[in-house]
């Protein structure tokens, strides 16, 4: 009887979750304390036992099933009201949703009647058609985020169409959003909705009598109109107008009317950023794309680097001024599925080093250094394996470890609690593990809050730190703009051997590790050492997983200096 109440409480916190996920971190001790408590073989009946244990957990994946799918339900309802909002879907100009092929998931009913002919066509079968070819490879280019993830205006001046670009962050829910790439608008050279004189002087840097006449024109359209109501004549509405057209570079009134609508439109779609850093991109053979940032003095010595598993710490701008004084560029690759970065699917730690190479021959980088942290630790390695000469030296601060070595006895609660539930059955993970994505989403200070119940003392002092903690949380939603199931598939990869031989690793290799690291300890450490050949190994006592803040400068001075 108690164990029936006991799981009936379980199951009711499963789906109190799905309403609260903020709560999933309760969930998570919950079930992993349920299973570690089922039944296993004794020596009475060495077979009932287990199957009976099986079927009970597959009880509790089926209830875990239903609370996902009730919770990517509201989550998606929240997400597709806060995208459309922020869209501004009321505007009166065709709206498309492509997904990541340009195939149109959902328009807006003006898109059916206005696209049914014309320089773009909006098709049955939800496909694009494309008068000027141009036009069509300047969106599949942003619609891959080669272009990045701001705003873009792209126009066919021959045909007088421009369409208004915004990249939007995808949604872990199901349904539409978790497929959503782009949204688009087809401006045409007329509408009913304009931009005022003010904000057309400022943004073109035209006089007030242009801008009041561009203003007249974006919205009736007719010269000799517009001359009527600014009180001029014809003559000088014609000179006006020549004028304005010189300085926005268009060729046509109706080009003219297009730019302008479609350049004050990007302003006001704009979305708050949550950063300022620009995120550069490179289009890879396979046509995916690679991004990246860059801090520092942009003349200055390379440095290649890698952040760690939820691309969250640390965060480079922290160091900016440092970088920039030492004559450092730093260079953060962003891993696929992170950022702008492709999702690539079938992603292992070995197939990650011909993506820094190309990017080391697109910034024509010869040998750099690699000083990767925490998770970006077993792409650096095993691309140090694989490739001799990809780097010059390698370093590794508090770098994550291959299976085999790590304490499983020594972890933290909290990854101790993930590791036994991905050990009984990894459905039981990825099924709390989307709840807790959501409730990481949700509520990031109380996740924060409760890893930091779980390590050392100097780690809880950074998540204490309130500047240090806002930009971790930052990164991480910056990082998460393909949504954040990549978590999930980094931690999922960890479990598994990385299938290279870091004997092989030839270059210098110095690793710097924190004796208190609660989640990879000293030991798991050590073991890594021992494998690299001729490392260069630290400990330092009292330091733990966070201590890329305190060390991070002389950690990197030193990797430098090596010979």
């Amino acid at each position: 009887m108690e164990d029936d109440n006991n799981h009936d409480a379980l199951i009711g916190k499963i789906y109190e979750t799905a309403l609260s996920p903020g709560d999933w971190v309760e969930l998570l001790d919950t079930i992993a304390g349920w299973t570690d408590s089922q039944p296993q073989a004794n020596g009475t009946d060495s077979s009932l036992a287990p199957r009976q244990s099986a079927r009970e957990v597959d009880r509790l994946i089926d209830h875990l099933e239903r609370a996902v799918r009730s919770s990517a339900y509201m989550h998606a309802l929240e997400d597709r009201t806060q995208v459309l909002n922020a869209m501004y879907n009321q505007m009166p100009w065709p709206m498309l949703m492509l997904d990541d092929s340009m195939q149109v998931l959902e328009c807006n009913p003006v898109a059916r009647q206005v696209l049914a002919d014309g320089p773009v066509q909006l098709r049955e079968d939800g496909s694009l058609l494309f008068a000027d070819r141009a036009l069509k490879l300047a969106l599949d280019r942003i619609n891959r985020l080669a272009e990045g993830r701001e705003p873009r205006l792209i126009s066919s001046p021959g045909d007088g169409v421009s369409l208004l670009c915004l990249p939007v962050q995808k949604s872990d829910a199901p349904g539409t959003l978790s497929q959503l790439r782009t949204i688009v608008w087809v401006l045409a050279g007329h509408s009913v909705v304009t931009p005022s004189p003010e904000m057309l002087r400022s943004l073109f840097n035209i006089t007030q009598a242009e801008s009041r006449l561009l203003h007249l024109l974006c919205k009736i359209g007719n010269l000799n109109q517009s001359a009527r109501l600014l009180n001029v004549s014809v003559h000088t509405a014609r000179t006006q107008l020549k004028s304005t057209m010189a300085k926005l570079k268009a060729n046509s009134q109706v080009q003219l009317v297009s730019h302008a609508m479609g350049h004050a439109l990007v302003q006001a779609a704009k979305l708050p950023q949550l950063h300022t850093q620009r995120e550069y991109t490179l289009s890879l053979p396979d046509r995916r794309v690679l991004s990246w940032y860059e801090y520092g003095d942009p003349d200055g010595r390379p440095v290649l680097t890698l952040d760690n598993l939820g691309a969250s710490l640390p965060d480079h701008s922290y160091f900016e001024e440092w970088y920039r004084e030492k004559g450092l560029r730093m260079i953060m690759i962003v891993r696929p599925g992170y950022g702008i970065s492709t999702y690539k699917s079938d992603l292992e730690f070995r197939s990650f080093a011909p993506d820094i190479m190309a990017l080391c021959r697109h910034l024509e980088l010869d040998r750099p250094p690699m000083a990767a942290y925490c998770g970006g630790g077993p792409y650096a390695l095993c691309a140090a394996a694989q490739y001799p000469d990809i780097f010059d030296r390698l370093g590794l601060l508090a770098s994550t470890v291959p299976i085999e070595h790590f304490e499983l006895d020594k972890l933290d609660p909290l990854h101790n609690m993930f590791l036994r539930l991905f050990r009984r059955d990894p459905r039981l993970f990825v099924l709390v593990g989307r709840l807790g994505i959501r409730g990481v989403q949700k509520a990031p200070e109380k996740f924060f809050a409760m890893i930091a119940k779980g390590l050392c003392d100097q780690d809880k002092a950074v998540l204490a730190n309130p500047d240090l903690l806002q930009r971790t949380i930052t990164c991480m939603r910056r990082s998460h703009f393909q949504g954040a199931r990549i978590m999930i598939d980094e931690y999922l990869r960890m479990q598994h051997p990385w299938q290279v031989d870091l004997r092989k690793i030839t270059m210098p290799v110095m690793q710097w590790h924190g004796e208190d690291d609660r989640i990879i300890s000293i030991g798991s450490a050590r073991g890594l050492a021992n494998e690299l050949p001729g490392v260069r190994f630290r400990s330092f006592p009292g330091l733990g997983r966070f201590m890329v803040y305190p060390m991070w400068k002389e950690f990197l001075t030193e990797l430098l200096e090596l010979a």
